[in-house]
C-alpha cells in the first residue's frame, strides 16, 4: 500500500465551469495517439481555452474509407493552428499551437457539457480578441528549452 502524507493547505478547489457556447482560442496541450470505437486511427487533441480554467477535446479521425472527408478536417485543423508540417507524427509536434474552435452545448444525461463542434480558419480568427492562457502549455517539438542536469550526470 502506498504511503503518503496529504497536505489540505496544498489543495485548491477549482472550478471548471462550462464553457461558453461560441467561438474561442484554443492551444494544443496534449495529443494522443488512439484507435476510434470503429477501428481508425485518430488523434486525441486536448485544448486550453482562452480565459478559462476547463479544457475541451477534439478528435481528429483517420478514415482510410473516406480519405475526402478526412483529409478535408485535417486540412482544417492544420490552416486554424498555423501547422504548415504536413506530417502527422506523434501529434506532438503540434503542441503550444493556437488555434481557435466554435465551442457547442450538448445535453446528456442531464448535463450539459461543452463540446468543439468545428475548428475555425485563420481568416475567421481575426475578430477574436487575442489569446488570455492561465497555464503554460509544454513547449512545440523543436523547441529548445534549458535542462537542470548536475554537472557530474554530463556524459563528459
Amino acid at each position: 500500500m502506498a504511503t503518503w502524507n496529504f497536505d489540505p493547505s496544498s489543495y485548491e478547489e477549482k472550478d471548471f465551469a462550462i464553457i461558453p457556447a461560441g467561438d474561442h482560442r484554443v492551444r494544443i496541450s496534449d495529443v494522443e495517439e488512439k484507435v476510434s470505437k470503429s477501428g481508425n486511427e485518430m488523434y486525441e487533441v486536448t485544448f486550453e481555452v482562452s480565459g478559462h480554467s476547463s479544457r475541451l477535446w477534439f478528435y481528429l479521425v483517420l478514415d482510410r474509407n473516406d480519405p475526402k472527408k478526412t483529409n478535408q478536417r485535417i486540412g482544417e485543423f492544420f490552416d486554424s493552428f498555423g501547422i504548415t508540417d504536413h506530417n502527422l507524427g506523434s501529434g506532438k509536434q503540434w503542441i503550444g499551437k493556437v488555434g481557435a474552435v466554435r465551442v457547442k452545448h450538448e445535453e446528456y444525461m442531464g448535463n450539459t457539457s461543452a463540446k468543439v463542434a468545428f475548428v475555425i480558419n485563420r481568416k475567421g480568427q481575426d475578430k477574436l480578441p487575442p489569446a488570455k492562457f492561465s497555464g503554460t502549455a509544454a513547449p512545440a517539438a523543436g523547441v529548445f528549452q534549458p535542462a537542470n542536469v548536475a554537472a557530474e550526470d554530463l556524459p563528459f
